[in-house]
Parts: structure tokens; C-alpha cells; sequence
């Protein structure tokens, strides 16, 4: 067992996962693993690699043998990565099953809400996962409400002041999802409602309703951009983004492309400079109303398409080869986003 090389292998083949060279990542991470068979946690990592090269057969058997592991952040990994692919496969029960056991050994499942009566209580829905999850799955605190629930919404800080004043539908109140106290009463992490209220995901894709409120005048013909994801999440940044040029090439027939163009992406500002388009605030109010001067919206995967999707304007949505299981079945979530 040499524990130091199979830790370098480990981290060199994170890098090449990183910088869009799956094979690599594979080629490094088997030799970590067959360096140091003890550390299961590099199988979770290969099973990411082994996803983006279109084996999913082999990164599940990666994920089930990373949950015999004696390491608790180990075994969380692999039960959420194993429930993220049974959902990309549109096995539901299986894949809930796992990701709801993403959070072993957490004190907050003690006051985790699984659909029983609240009897008046407020439910805390907080968001654990990226921005676009939660443009995209708020529509899950529709059902609550109209049951008459009060919910509080927790989310990032920069999203408060949106779903604050610009949702289609009142929420008791929004909070920093960093600031809540999980153990005060029921709460619900929001990838967790979903299995609660719609298991199949079937009411939440038919759902054709706006999310968000647009006053003001209509869209005046422009066209909007944007072409790179969240550069936090260094292990798919690479694999979801694009260039301006690389959307503009593939938008369909259907567009038009004498529209001017306005950029939805904050910083790049090398690119802003190329292209000549002013980079918008980091503001999500700023970027809904640039969205509301769009007649069509060209995006990677990441939350300016679910913000421009629920303000009603139709987007165009680049996906990498291996995409992320919300854009696997029918329909799109969206009555007026297509698939590039």
C-alpha cells in the first residue's frame, strides 16, 4: 500500500475531472484505487469520472462499493451520487430512496418533515443545494400553500431580496439559509420535498405556471447570453460551460439572430470586453429585468436558464454530453425552454 502515491493519484485525477479530461481522471483514480484499496472514497470519484464518459453500469458499482466505507463523508458521497444516477435513470424510488440518506447522522433528522400534519407550525424549506435549484424547485411550496401552510424559504443571502418581491405567490417569509436553526421546529431540505409531494416528478413538470412577477413593458427584441456556470463548482464548471460563440453556432433555426445581444453572465469580463456587451451587477433583481428585455435566452445549465425559463421567455439550453438527471424524460420542466 503506498497511501502517498494513491493520494496524488487521487488528487491529479480530481484535476483532470476538473479540466474536461474524464479519461484521465479515470486512467489516475483506477491507480489511486489500486494503489490504496482501503481509501473508498477515491470510487466515489471515479464513479463521477466513469459517469462523464457514458458508463453509468460501472459508476454505480463504484458508488455501492463506496458505501461499505467506514467514513461517514465517504458513505454520504456515494448514497447522493448513487441517488443522483437512479434518477437520471428515472428510477425513482430508488433514487430518493438514496439521496434522502445523503445526510446520515445528522442531528436535524430529528425535526426532518416527511409529510405528516404541521397542526399551524411553519415548515422551513432551505435550500441545499446550488441557486438554480432553488429558481427552479420553489414551485414546490405551491401545493404547501394552498393546503394553507406557512412556509419559510431558506436560501442563499443574494436570492432573498428576489423571491422576497418578485414571486408569483406570497411565502411567509425569507430567510439566509445559513442563519436557521434546524433543530427549532419541522423543517425540509428542498430536494427532500420533492419526493414528499411529487415522487415522480410528474405535477412538478407539468406545471406550466410563471414563477416570477415581470412588470413593465414587454421584451424589446434582444437576445440574451450566457455561457458559463458557476466557477465555485470547480468539478462541473468546465463540463456545463460554453463560449457566446459556441451558443450563438448552436441555437436553433427558430432564433434570430439579427436581434441584438445583452449578457446575462457576471464576470468575464475579458469575454464582455471581446464581444463588446457590458457585464450586468451581481444582482439577481438586475438580472430578472435584463431577462424581462429578452425576446429568447441563450444558456449553459446554470440558474439564469431557470431564472429566464420562469419568467416566461423561451430559452435555448446547451447541455454538456452528460447532463444532470432533471433534463432526463418528458416534458422539460419548462413549456417554453428546447434542448440545444
Amino acid at each position: 500500500m503506498n497511501t502517498e502515491a494513491a493520494a496524488a493519484a487521487n488528487d491529479a485525477g480530481l484535476d483532470a475531472f476538473a479540466n474536461g479530461d474524464p479519461a484521465e481522471a479515470e486512467r489516475l483514480l483506477k491507480k489511486g484505487y489500486r494503489l490504496w484499496a482501503d481509501q473508498l472514497g477515491i470510487l466515489v470519484n471515479l464513479g463521477l469520472a466513469l459517469m462523464q464518459r457514458g458508463q453509468p453500469d460501472l459508476a454505480e458499482r463504484c458508488y455501492r462499493l463506496a458505501l461499505t466505507s467506514k467514513d461517514l463523508r465517504t458513505r454520504r458521497s456515494a448514497r447522493k451520487n448513487l441517488g443522483f444516477l437512479h434518477l437520471w435513470r428515472g428510477e425513482w424510488q430508488e433514487g430518493w430512496h438514496w439521496h434522502g440518506q445523503r445526510f446520515e447522522g445528522e442531528a436535524f433528522l430529528q425535526t426532518l418533515w416527511r409529510g405528516e400534519p404541521l397542526n399551524g407550525k411553519r415548515l422551513v424549506v432551505w435550500n441545499d443545494v446550488g441557486m438554480g435549484d432553488a429558481f427552479h424547485f420553489v414551485r414546490y411550496t405551491l401545493p404547501l400553500l394552498e393546503r394553507g401552510e406557512r412556509v419559510v424559504f431558506a436560501v442563499d443571502k443574494s436570492q432573498i431580496a428576489l423571491f422576497q418581491q418578485r414571486l408569483c405567490w406570497p411565502l411567509a417569509q425569507v430567510v439566509d439559509r445559513k442563519r436557521i436553526d434546524h433543530l427549532a421546529g419541522p423543517q425540509v431540505p428542498l430536494m427532500s420535498l420533492i419526493p414528499v409531494l411529487d415522487p415522480s416528478t410528474s405535477w412538478g413538470r407539468a406545471w406550466a405556471g410563471p414563477t416570477w412577477d415581470m412588470p413593465g413593458p414587454a421584451a424589446t427584441g434582444a437576445r440574451g447570453l450566457c455561457w458559463a456556470s458557476n466557477p465555485g463548482d470547480r468539478s462541473m464548471h468546465h463540463y456545463k460551460s460554453s463560449s457566446p460563440e459556441q451558443l450563438l453556432a448552436s441555437a436553433s433555426a427558430v432564433a434570430s439572430p439579427a436581434l441584438p445581444l445583452i449578457s446575462l453572465q457576471t464576470d468575464e469580463l475579458e469575454t464582455h470586453r471581446r464581444l463588446g456587451l457590458a457585464a450586468p451587477e451581481r444582482c439577481w433583481l438586475q438580472t430578472l429585468d435584463l431577462v424581462g428585455r429578452c425576446q429568447e435566452v441563450l444558456s449553459v445549465d446554470t440558474a439564469v436558464a431557470h431564472l429566464a425559463a420562469g419568467a416566461g421567455r423561451p430559452v435555448q439550453l446547451q447541455l454538456a454530453n452528460s447532463y444532470d438527471w432533471r433534463w432526463k424524460g418528458d416534458p422539460l420542466w419548462y413549456p417554453q425552454l428546447s434542448l440545444m
